[in-house]
């Protein structure tokens, strides 16, 4: 995998205003660089958190989806968390050797789906879930793996109000690796539309996106939402010592 590459732009924390129009546009890569990146989180206590803004309830339908690199595969690794409390809602991630979608309660945290096998580590896949409002599915690389009719819990009736990437909260359960083109869905997707997220060809304003992050460029420790909804990330709640770094990366494989 390619080396580290930070692209920054201003240390201004997205709460703050910044002191002139121009110190809070992010930056691209100059001429002659690499164009696509992602980010990488070092298992420790790197991670971000999102907006909620237009997110639907655990029982609606919806989807989940992203790049996903695992540098590492043991443990407990959670890899994006949408919840309301630490009752109500769900985590993408890995729980005693399974990969799946999960219920975010501990006392019912079990797969809501989930893929037959760990992915390999060092190299890249594509998770997404599905709920269409009475079955869940999960795929990987474009492909279903696992599908349940049972509808939702209703430990998961609420509308997020925390959204994480690479923890359960900022405190536990860290991911370790790297990922990219992160979507959050407020409706359901084919397999068709799986496939276009995938390759990278859905439009960032695509309808129901709620939540976009292509992981290619970042403002001090903010990332920003590209579906135009407002749900920016702030990577380390601000603080660079827990700021996941953008790196090279080499997907979606037509970019």
């Amino acid at each position: 995998m390619a080396s580290a590459a930070l692209v920054a732009c201003s240390a201004e924390e997205e709460t703050s205003p910044p002191a002139d129009a121009s110190a809070d546009q992010c930056s691209s890569p100059s001429a002659g660089s690499p164009t696509n990146f992602a980010l990488s989180f070092d298992g420790l206590g790197d991670y971000a958190t999102m907006g909620t803004a237009s997110f639907v309830s655990g029982n609606q339908p919806q989807a989940v989806s992203a790049w996903v690199f695992f540098a590492s595969t043991s443990g407990t690794q959670d890899v994006i968390t949408l919840r309301s409390d630490f009752a109500s809602g769900y985590i993408l991630g890995i729980r005693g050797g399974t990969l799946g979608m999960f219920n975010v309660n501990p006392l019912t945290g079990r797969a809501i789906v989930s893929a037959p096998n760990l992915p390999a580590v060092q190299t890249w896949v594509h998770l997404a879930y599905v709920y269409d409002g009475t079955t869940a599915y999960f795929y990987v690389n474009g492909a279903v793996v696992d599908s349940s009719p049972t509808p939702q819990s209703s430990l998961n009736n609420q509308i997020p109000t925390s959204a994480w990437i690479g923890t359960l909260d900022g405190y536990s359960q860290f991911f370790q690796g790297e990922v990219d083109e992160i979507r959050i869905w407020g409706t359901a997707r084919k397999t068709a539309d799986i496939l276009a997220d995938m390759q990278g060809t859905t439009a960032p304003d695509a309808p129901g996106l709620v939540a976009y992050f292509d992981c290619d460029e970042i403002c001090g420790t903010r990332l920003p939402d590209e579906s135009g909804t407002g749900n920016d990330a702030t990577l380390g709640g601000g603080d660079p010592a827990f700021t996941p770094q953008l790196v090279e990366a080499d997907v979606p494989p037509d970019s």
